[in-house]
């Protein structure tokens, strides 16, 4: 028996209809089985890059995990090094209907000091046996004081055209970069200007995850402009929104090596439905459909510009001074002294100021063009910055010098050498002597008549140099003084023995109170809040020394350590997993101190900002008046 109603078109398009959804569902539950039910959780490999970096600089930990079951990787404890987490990215390939994948874990790694650390073999939280090699990371001590903000570079020309055409490597891509530095051919230690910028095709929204880093271990960026200038750009009819870096490098050995720089960014791009491939129903060209399905999707990239050949030119060994101790610009050499009269052994300040621009960080103490009759100490080194330009300024020098003998009339020549790479050749410079007058030590060698050594004899015998002001031998008495009838053992005096009953009693009570702090120490609670507090301690005195040294970064990254060890015992955390975005969450909004602390380490570390020795003593009773508020909560 036929049924009309079965067969009315109306009904027959809404089976179809139905059946076709059903199909796609389940295309799509399979294909969702096939990537989260396969792939081993055995392949993990990690990498440091760089493994070379001056203390705050930062180093990028990648690890690697093949195989979608693997979990998380787990980063171990290492003393001394912060690990924080940059983002991820992940991989599924589909190869004869085989699905694998493969998801990359970003770190950055920030030392605390200098020093060789190993980062353990790193695993994952599902147990699995794999695990990575240990890496290896060289941090030395940082030389730079005080850079500031970075100055606008004036790059070469470009070529005819370079800023209106596409290369062939930029063509098609969602997102480039591209890096101009002020030459292609510095020397050895020079500072270089250099301009990054980042182009961003229309309709792409981007999140730029990171500052740009230098690829490698030749170059490194000595400051970098925190926030970047947003422009447009229109190339051959495509506009662009433009991300604009100014930086300062310098490239530690001689030789060519490709320039790449990187950023790590989140890319939000359009994405359409991709149900055209799976159907073809006229059902879903309904534009309701087209809405519905079309969104954004996000994309984990490394941006990297393209690779050009810089050529590092070796300093010249001919005509190297002796005393060249790697300066390399433009620099001026002043000295002067106070006070210009004194007295054998009593020390003169010996102030000595370098300016103009380079690479400060090399800058060395002038030394005296001789030391005979001298004895001299290790100078304080202050650098003062000139404008927004962190590789312009002046470095002031104050040494402590004692003369030695009063013949001595002038302070010998101070001198200085540097490499100019305008002229190509070493410079010596040197000012002239300063004159200063140096008398005896003493009140009496002030007055001794010229003569001989007899008259000085017979001058002081007869009284002819009397000075009432000067301590004179008193003269000697002959007394029995007091006397006594009878002696007496000391043992049967009260006194006596009162005092072996206190030695006694505090023999006892010393005895009780070491068994008592021994007792004490082994509680594990006790160990752990003193250990905390020995490391706070440390920090303190860390601070002191970066205040003394005017080292910004180091004297913040003191700060931050002992705000973490502070927070790790409050919240039973391990400090160095304590970020900033911890501290905002969990910290209540009275404690703004804390929060300040990591704000600035973070730009410190990023920018290079400068902060004066007075600003910085502020900072440490801050951060001291935080840290006992927080005990005592």
């Amino acid at each position: 028996m036929n049924c009309r109603i079965c067969k009315s078109p109306v009904i027959v398009k809404t089976f179809q209809t139905a059946t076709t959804l059903i199909c796609m569902i389940c295309v799509l539950l399979l294909l969702s089985g096939n990537v989260w039910g396969s792939g081993k959780a055995d392949n993990i490999s990690a990498t440091l890059e760089p493994q070379n970096i001056t203390l705050g600089d930062v180093s990028i930990l990648s690890v690697h995990i093949s195989g979608t079951g693997a979990g998380k990787p787990v980063i171990p404890h290492v003393d001394g090094l912060r690990f924080i987490t940059s983002g991820q990215s992940s991989k599924y390939q589909f190869i004869n209907g085989n699905v694998s994948a493969s998801i990359s874990y970003i770190y950055r790694v920030l030392p605390d000091r200098p020093g060789d650390f190993t980062i353990p073999p790193i695993t994952t939280d599902t147990g699995s046996r794999g695990k990575t090699q240990p890496l290896t990371l060289h941090v030395v001590k940082s030389q730079k004081s005080g850079i500031n903000a970075v100055p606008s570079p004036t790059p070469q020309a470009q070529p005819p055209g370079s800023s209106t055409r596409l290369e062939e490597s930029e063509i098609g891509q969602t997102a480039f970069l591209r890096v101009i530095p002020a030459t292609r051919r510095p020397y050895v230690g020079e500072t270089v200007p250099v301009e990054i910028r980042a182009y961003f095709r229309r309709g792409v929204r981007a999140t730029v995850n990171s500052l740009p880093v230098p690829e490698g271990s030749v170059f490194s960026f000595q400051s970098i402009s925190e926030k970047p200038r947003q422009t447009e750009e229109t190339i051959k009819g495509e506009t662009f929104s433009v991300l604009t870096w100014n930086a300062v490098m310098s490239a530690v050995k001689e030789g060519e090596y490709p320039l790449n720089i990187y950023i790590n960014a989140t890319l939000l791009v359009p994405d359409t439905s991709r149900r055209r491939p799976f159907l073809n129903n006229s059902f879903f060209d309904d534009s309701f459909f087209d809405n519905f399905f079309e969104g954004v999707r996000k994309k984990e990239v490394n941006i990297k510009s393209t690779s050009r050949k810089m050529r590092v030119l070796p300093l010249p060994k001919a005509g190297r001074p002796d005393n060249f101790s790697g300066a390399v610009g433009n620099f001026t050499l002043s000295a002067e002294a106070a006070p210009k009269e004194s007295m054998v052994g009593d020390p003169l300040t010996l102030k000595m100021i370098v300016k103009g621009e380079g690479n400060f960080d090399r800058v060395k103490k002038p030394s005296l063009s001789s030391t005979r009759g001298w004895k001299t100490y290790m100078p304080e080194a202050k650098f003062k910055p000139s404008g927004s330009a962190g590789y312009r300024g002046e470095k002031l020098f104050e040494q402590a010098i004692i003369p030695l003998d009063s013949s001595i009339k002038k302070i010998p020549p101070v001198e200085f050498s540097y490499f100019d790479t305008k002229a190509r050749k070493y410079i010596s410079l040197q000012t002239k002597p300063i004159p200063v007058k140096i008398v005896p030590s003493s009140d009496i060698a002030r007055n001794i008549p010229a003569g001989s050594a007899q008259q000085l004899k017979d001058s002081i015998a007869s009284g002819a140099i009397n000075n009432p002001g000067t301590p004179r031998l008193a003269p000697i008495h002959i007394s029995l003084g007091h006397m006594t009838k009878d002696l007496k053992p000391n043992v049967t005096n009260p006194w006596f023995i009162g005092a072996q009953g206190i030695s006694l009693c505090a023999l006892i009570g010393g005895i009780f109170l070491g068994r008592r702090k021994r007792r004490l120490d082994r509680n594990p609670e006790i160990m752990a809040k003193k250990r905390i507090n020995q490391k706070i301690e440390r920090s303190v005195k860390e601070m002191n020394i970066f205040i003394a040294e005017h080292d910004v970064q180091g004297f913040f990254n003191a700060c931050r350590s002992a705000s973490q060890e502070r927070l790790g015992e409050i919240w039973s955390l391990p400090p160095e997993t304590i970020t900033l975005a911890d501290v905002k969450d969990r910290l209540p909004e009275d404690m703004t101190g804390i929060r300040q602390i990591f704000e600035t380490a973070d730009a410190v570390v990023y920018s290079g900002q400068s902060f004066s020795q007075e600003e910085l003593k502020q900072y440490r009773e801050l951060i001291i008046e935080e840290l006992e508020n927080l005990e005592k909560n």
